[in-house]
């Protein structure tokens, strides 16, 4: 059986609440980010609820200062990094144990300064006892799956992996399923949502361009790789009702796991 998350950054009420609406729609495992943490003091107060913690988003809302994720490639790349080790930190003391994060708006000409910072966040990430992986976006840098991997393997470290984004192929064009088995062992995490093929408007499930035989396929793939992470049910503040949405992908994997005979 999968284990399925509820990304919190969905819901609008205080991230206490949200823990306390995760659980009581019949969810185990969340995923947070540093937007919506605020009066989560410590791990207890996500087990105490009956959760636990999946994968955490290093990046939810803007960085101090006047910082960007941009700079991570260039000469103010030590602050960046310093305020993601305080993140990757933080998630270690909730429970994580795997992390994420995006990419820059452009890749740099000279990207020795950007593979430094990913190869730092990396240590500091194994150290923590996290996996650390990298989420490609239509629109900027690593812009699909298949870049994404290429510059994971150029890293050339162990603790860097790939966050393949189902919706994200929808718009790429890239086969969800090839996705995860081209990544191997360099697949780290998996968010899972709908859009129309254009923007990355997370819409529920089949409310997109998403037909029933391609997640099947994704699904097949996915429970067939030696993969040990879970699924991130992800979707926005913007999408209509994202309770609904959330349990009606969970419900949906649930009923797949249940036709195919996945083991409990």
């Amino acid at each position: 059986m999968l284990q399925i998350s509820a990304c919190a950054w969905a819901l609008r009420t205080t991230p206490i609440q949200s823990l306390d609406r995760v659980r009581l729609a019949g969810f185990d495992t969340v995923d947070l980010r540093p937007d919506c943490w605020d009066g989560i003091e410590g791990e207890a107060d996500i087990s105490g609820r009956g959760l636990k913690l999946g994968c955490f988003g290093l990046l939810g809302g803007p960085l101090t200062g006047e910082l960007s994720i941009d700079d991570i490639t260039g000469d103010r790349a030590q602050p960046v990094v310093d305020y993601l080790c305080d993140v990757i930190d933080r998630a270690g003391t909730l429970g994580a144990d795997r992390a994420y994060m995006i990419t820059p708006s452009s890749y740099p000409d000279d990207d020795a300064q950007y593979l430094a910072s990913i190869r730092s966040l990396a240590d500091h990430a194994s150290a923590a006892g996290l996996k650390l992986c990298l989420e490609p976006t239509p629109g900027r840098s690593l812009n699909d799956d298949a870049a994404c991997l290429e510059f994971v393997r150029k890293t050339e470290h162990e603790n860097v992996h790939v966050l393949v984004d189902f919706g994200h192929c929808l718009i790429t064009g890239e086969v969800p399923s090839e996705s995860i088995r081209n990544a191997g062992d360099r697949l780290g995490y998996v968010h899972l949502d709908d859009n129309h093929g254009v923007t990355d408007d997370h819409v529920a499930l089949f409310d997109g361009v998403l037909k029933a035989p391609v997640i099947e396929d994704f699904l097949d793939t996915l429970v067939s790789l030696p993969y040990n992470g879970g699924v991130g049910i992800e979707f926005k503040i913007t999408t209509p009702s994202p309770m609904s949405a959330l349990v009606q992908a969970r419900d949906f994997i649930r009923d797949w796991e249940s036709r195919r005979g996945v083991p409990v």
